[in-house]
């Protein structure tokens, strides 16, 4: 299938956007990083608003964009209802941090965690579609999170050293989010390689009745899945894994922890080019 690069851009942002969110609600649940609180919101804020923009030029006529949303089982509605939610919390989150000089409350912190999985989720189940069976899949949605537990520490503890606070409360976190990243991530693509859909519904391709109608392109480690897969897996997954290892043991989070983040974003969008490359249709047409 031709890759779709807005929607690889959007997937990703959003991600990251949603991961930001959420480790500053977790620093709120702890009682911390109160002087990052609004760098991390602005940060938020600008991937959402990237990850925004990039899907726009997916559409040739952006404006009939807003035909879909009448449909509630529409993918691009259910996405949009997520953002507004999402941008709702985030509201209420800001105007918190501004009443209370970085203190929010507990229960927005419990919302901003909630709303930003929930879009993620969303976002990631409106892919998923049997007409595509390499696609229909909830470890697609899994590595998606996998990548927002990643990006979202990461970026957070070079805020947090930024502005002098001390980012140690996030070690963990960092840590344990570049190993859910690989351990999502790389599950995801080998999924691909043991697709077989040979039935959908009470359709059966009568003109190839013994032919895996899924084979074409769905060989992660053959082809042009090759080298976007390596990029995941090298980059994606062990960069940041390496990253946060050498964080906590220098500090250094400036340094690290953006160097975790980025490898961890250029990984999330080798494995969405991998995505559209094994989006071939049970038909067999990409």
């Amino acid at each position: 299938m031709e890759l779709q690069w807005p929607l690889i851009l959007f997937t990703t942002f959003v991600s990251w956007c949603a991961g930001v969110f959420a480790t500053q609600g977790y620093l709120a649940l702890k009682g911390i990083g109160q002087k990052a609180q609004m760098r991390c919101w602005i940060a938020s804020a600008l991937l959402l608003v990237i990850g925004g923009v990039s899907v726009f030029f997916h559409l040739q006529h952006w404006e009939r964009i807003f035909n879909g949303f009448g449909h509630i089982t529409s993918g691009i509605t259910q996405e949009l209802i997520a953002i507004i939610v999402l941008a709702i919390v985030a509201i209420a989150y800001l105007a918190a941090i501004r009443k209370n000089e970085g203190n929010v409350p507990k229960w927005a912190a419990v919302l901003a965690i909630i709303a930003s999985i929930a879009l993620v989720a969303v976002m990631g189940h409106s892919y998923m579609m049997e007409a595509r069976p390499a696609w229909s899949n909830i470890l697609w949605i899994a590595s998606l999170l996998g990548v927002a537990c990643i990006l979202g520490p990461a970026t957070v503890a070079v805020i947090c050293e930024t502005v002098n606070e001390d980012p140690a409360s996030l070690e963990l976190p960092v840590f344990a989010g570049a190993i859910i990243n690989a351990v999502a991530s790389i599950a995801a693509a080998l999924t691909i390689n043991v697709t077989h859909v040979s039935e959908v519904g009470n359709y059966y391709d009568l003109t190839h009745p013994m032919k895996d109608i899924t084979a074409s392109g769905l060989n992660i480690f053959g082809g042009e899945s090759l080298v976007p897969t390596l990029i995941m897996i090298i980059v994606g997954c062990g960069a940041p894994i390496v990253c946060a290892v050498l964080g906590k043991k220098t500090g250094n989070w400036k340094a690290y922890g953006t160097a975790a983040a980025l490898c961890a974003a250029v990984g999330a969008i080798s494995l969405r080019t991998v995505f559209y490359l094994a989006g071939v249709s049970v038909f067999g047409i990409y």
